[in-house]
């Protein structure tokens, strides 16, 4: 499949985030009024006019000599990877602030890359300054239009350019059938606390310096989509902001990190939770996996920077490699203590800076997502059903006990059964997990989160 790849670049605060989001239907990447909050390459992709397109959001342009700031080093270094990978350029400017020295030396660039550049003036939120683009022709560009983004003011019209300056660079829509199979790309988000190697882990996994990589904690702000293939498949790796306590999470920009990490693991097929295995489970660590778990989502327990584990321990195995079976088998019983919610679910031990073990990664997400969507007989469904009957635990002092009647399948991504029972209240946490665990023994999705939903003749609350 042949992606359009279409980036949009401009210096700080001009609008280039509010732009991204209104062009994508979605609040994908994060709007402040804070100079420097994208700091990333952020992309989308879609289909336009039968055409895949990758949109792509860039930080602000700005000259190195301004900064000297590492990170502001690394966002330049994310710009021009993206001129270099664009096919059309999306040049955003501020029609309120006018032309400015620093839209000058951008345009100059954008010139020398050669390519198709539509110019956009935004914050023209009405007619009355849409003749400000007239100062704007100075730079050398014959595509320019006047819009608001945030107000979605000619939204339509950038997109009709957009496709026309596409055409014109010879490239052919898609067929309708290539274009539906856009739908069966895997999305991959990787969550977890900050600095335990998301960012590196993505960068590794789609063999590129796909996002900012820093010991600054803090460092990726946004949800950044990442296309990449392996082995002939397509996926989209999600790296995701760091999570802190609520409580440390003030600013603006740290809520809607937070609120992307959530939105990136609700929109996710399956989840990638990382642990740093040279750090105790924290709080942290804790929360976030109980998110994963309330989503239902089919997760892989990554235990990341193990390398470093194995060579930080006692001095009996300090020489051990990776996968020394002694420091695993000690691990993995920590973990049972720490998080037994999760054993059912796949564990990983890699090094994301190295690349060990991360080969093992992606097949197991197309495991998990085919257990997801799997699909089981009504028939087969209650023939597990009555011997789970036999089993079922006492709910505890009543005289009562718990029954089911039959169960059926209603949904798949996540499993989704529904069961008929005598009293939703008789049904425990205790007597839920030994439901749970019955079925995940014996149907096809043995490792993914299953969602249940009784309902009973009666249906009062659990005392």
């Amino acid at each position: 499949m042949k992606y359009v790849n279409i980036s949009i670049v401009g210096r700080p605060n001009v609008g280039k985030s509010t732009l991204f989001n209104t062009l994508i239907k979605r609040r994908l990447a994060i709007e402040d009024a804070v100079a420097g909050t994208t700091r990333d390459r952020v992309s989308y992709t879609l289909v336009k006019n039968d055409y895949l397109v990758e949109l792509v959001d860039t930080g602000g342009m700005e000259t190195l000599e301004s900064t000297g700031d590492i990170i502001w080093t690394s966002v330049q270094k994310q710009i021009s990877t993206a001129l270099k990978q664009a096919d059309i350029i999306l040049f955003v400017l501020d029609i309120r602030s006018g032309l400015t020295g620093l839209d000058k030396e951008i345009a100059q660039l954008l010139h020398k890359q050669n390519k198709p550049v539509l110019v956009i003036a935004n914050k023209a939120d009405t007619q009355r300054f849409d003749s400000g683009i007239n100062d704007f022709y100075r730079l050398g560009f014959d595509d320019i239009i006047a819009v608001s983004a945030l107000q979605r003011r000619n939204i339509d019209e950038v997109w009709v350019k957009t496709i026309n300056l596409i055409a014109g660079l010879g490239i052919k829509p898609q067929e309708p059938a290539e274009t539906a199979s856009d739908q069966t790309i895997i999305r991959i988000a990787i969550a977890g606390k900050r600095n335990v190697g998301k960012s590196t882990l993505v960068n590794t996994l789609a063999n590129e310096e796909r996002v900012i990589v820093s010991e600054i904690p803090g460092t990726t702000r946004d949800s950044i989509d990442v296309r990449f293939e392996y082995e002939g498949k397509t996926y989209v790796a999600i790296d995701t902001a760091g999570l802190r306590k609520k409580g440390k999470a003030k600013e603006s920009v740290e809520f809607f990190s937070r609120q992307r990490t959530e939105d990136a693991v609700k929109r996710a097929d399956v989840v990638l939770f990382l642990i740093d295995a040279v750090e105790k489970v924290s709080d942290v660590d804790k929360k976030v996996a109980g998110f994963i778990l309330e989503q239902h989502k089919p997760s892989v327990l990554v235990i990341n920077k193990w390398d470093l584990a194995c060579s930080e321990h006692s001095e009996s195995i300090r020489q051990a490699k990776p996968d020394d079976s002694a420091l695993t088998e000690q691990y993995l019983k920590y973990l049972n203590k720490t998080l037994p919610f999760f054993s059912f679910m796949p564990l990983v031990f890699i090094s994301a800076q190295t690349g060990f073990n991360v080969n093992n990664l992606l097949p197991l997400c197309d495991e998990l997502y085919q257990q997801a969507g799997a699909k089981v007989q009504t028939a087969l469904l209650n023939k597990a059903i009555e011997n789970i009957r036999r089993r079922l635990p006492s709910s505890g002092r009543t005289t009562r006990h718990p029954r089911i009647y039959y169960a059926t399948q209603t949904g798949i991504y996540p499993p989704t059964i529904n069961i008929s029972v005598n009293d939703t209240a008789l049904f425990s946490d205790l007597t839920m997990r030994h439901v749970d665990k019955f079925l995940r023994q014996t149907m096809p999705f043995t490792e993914v989160p299953i969602r249940f939903i009784l309902k009973g003749k009666q249906t009062r609350k659990r005392e």
